[in-house]
């Protein structure tokens, strides 16, 4: 081993010792000093709202300029292209492998999503303080390159709305779902789905022969024989005969108890057989028992409900002291009585009301409204108009100390909020690494290991920490040598393009999880994550070596 690879090696590993000491740090905080979720969460509230935030806009501010900001597009695409694989590749690893009902959309997410806040940010702090970057400048300006990774991310999780994918894992129909069948099986099936769509035409020509047959038995059944004079003649006596003793037996029901089956007319007979094809017979007569009913109760009121059970009924006050005698008429539904001395209250209307314009137009403005999105936005409006940044920093030619006067201490007129922004930025990395650690540090040991995905585990970090590195960093050094998007000047535009491609899944997608999930957990997902995380000190140093040895 050379001087000069170990000297790589070991600027790419300093970074990762530091933040395996903060993680460290997190899960000891979590199991000796009982640090709670809630305290958690207010120290994540700081960070994301506040630390992290002024951090950026404070980066953006210093390190762009109206030359350097078309470094914006590049860097843009390869976010992209960056969720695109890592889509394609948990697609693959949730059609190859198990994954829990709890997941088949979490896994997505992790694809797409990934840690581009405070772990790349440590180690371009780190790294760009030596050869072959400059100090002066490649910090902020690293920092502003991984801002339009976390921009992209952040479009891409709320605006954009991937964060309800993680709400899909927890409706009750995915959870119920049984067991996804074998891969041939699922395969096969859909291969058959395939063959339907592409050869539609036999399949049509199959329903108009079946349609075809069923309209020649409908003809077939609708043909009835001609009927002569004589037919004519003896159907009408028949008929004569049929209300006459259709009379009789009714005639016959209302007096006595005994209640047969009376005679139906042949044409109603024919009827029913082309409708259905069995034959019909009259229900029993009810008459006398309705007639009974309705002689000893009271009307009906006009103000009954229509879907009001056990109308008609007496109401029994069983406080009253007299319970025998009769109450308003009233009825039973649902649990609920009726008094029908007073109108029944009509039912609300189920149109709701539009909401208006403005309301809609928020819905799509507000997620862009947030401390980080408002960061970046400002950011990069203060770097790229001159006069608005000569207030902030010094150096800006034609305005800094002529059109823009500096301030009694000799410095621009709104340099102290750079200077706070710098004093709260600087809690933002290592408070997020002690934050990961203490998510770490609650993680609970499955009861059944054997209902652990570790097949789906292992695929998901091997594509997201050693596949899509690879495809990344030969990408990004042909678009260098081949185009103008890479520059070989500007080292740490190719050096961010090459480091973001291997970072571990975002631990924002473990919080939001926890949101969703009734039971506020997110076990699946944090056997992910624990692999990806533990493997981080070797993986990333590889990556962050290649990247410097690429960049020199």
């Amino acid at each position: 081993m050379t001087t000069e690879t170990g000297a790589i090696i070991y600027k790419a590993f300093a970074p990762t010792i530091k933040m395996m000491i903060c993680i460290g740090l997190g899960i000891v905080l979590t199991k000796r000093c009982n640090f709670q979720p809630i305290y958690a969460k207010g120290v994540s509230i700081l960070s994301l709202n506040i630390s992290l935030p002024l951090l950026i806009f404070g980066s953006m501010v210093t390190a762009f300029t109206p030359e350097n900001i078309k470094a914006f597009g590049p860097l843009a695409m390869m976010a992209i292209f960056y969720q695109f694989l890592g889509l394609v590749f948990a697609l693959i690893t949730r059609e190859i492998c198990y994954v829990p009902p709890d997941f088949q959309y979490g896994i997505l997410v992790m694809g797409v999503l990934s840690n581009w806040g405070n772990l790349p940010t440590a180690v371009v702090y780190t790294v760009a303080k030596g050869s072959p970057f400059d100090p002066s400048t490649d910090t902020e300006l690293g920092v502003a390159y991984i801002a339009v990774f976390v921009l992209v991310m952040t479009v891409t999780l709320f605006p954009l709305g991937m964060h309800k994918m993680c709400a899909w894992d927890f409706r009750e129909e995915n959870l119920a779902r049984d067991k996804p069948l074998p891969l041939r099986q699922r395969w096969s099936q859909r291969f058959e789905s395939i063959k339907s769509i592409i050869r539609p035409a036999k399949i049509k020509s199959d329903d108009e022969e079946q349609q075809g047959e069923k309209s020649h038995d409908s003809a077939t059944t609708l043909s009835a024989p001609t009927a002569s004079p004589s037919d004519v003649l003896s159907r009408h006596r028949s008929e004569h005969d049929y209300h006459k003793s259709a009379r009789t037996t009714s005639t016959t029901d209302m007096e006595g108890d005994a209640e047969d089956g009376d005679i139906v007319a042949p044409d109603l007979v024919y009827r029913a057989r082309f409708a259905g094809g069995a034959d019909v017979t009259r229900k029993k007569s009810r008459a006398s028992s309705f007639h009974s009913l309705m002689e000893s109760t009271r009307p009906i009121p006009p103000t009954a409900p229509l879907d009001a059970v056990g109308i008609a009924e007496p109401c029994q006050d069983p406080t009253s002291p007299e319970p025998d005698i009769l109450q308003p008429v009233c009825s039973r539904h649902g649990g609920e009585t009726y008094n029908y001395h007073h109108p029944a209250t009509p039912a609300p209307s189920i149109h709701a009301a539009k909401p208006p314009l403005k309301k809609k137009i928020m819905k799509y403005v507000n997620p862009f409204l947030s401390p980080f999105m408002a960061a970046i936005i400002l950011g990069i409006i203060c770097s790229t108009v001159q006069p608005i940044k000569a207030l902030f920093v010094t150096g800006v030619p034609g305005w800094s100390g002529t059109r823009i006067p500096n301030a009694p201490n000799d410095e621009p007129p709104l340099a102290f909020i750079m200077d706070t922004a710098t004093f709260l930025g600087s809690i933002s990395i290592p408070g997020g690494l002690v934050l990961l650690g203490a998510s770490f540090g609650r993680l609970k040991v499955p009861k059944n290991w054997n209902e652990v995905p570790f097949a789906a585990i292992f695929a998901m970090t091997a594509f997201k920490m050693i596949v899509t590195p690879i495809i990344g960093t030969f990408f990004v050094i042909g678009l260098r040598d081949h185009t103008s998007l890479y520059p070989k000047e500007d080292k740490m535009r190719t050096f961010v393009a090459v480091l973001l491609s291997g970072t571990p899944a975002s631990v924002n997608q473990l919080v939001i999880t926890q949101l969703y999930n009734p039971h506020g957990t997110a076990d699946t997902l944090s056997t992910f994550l624990a692999l990806q995380y533990i493997m981080m000190p070797i993986l990333s140093t590889a990556l962050a070596a290649i990247a410097l040895f690429v960049v020199k």
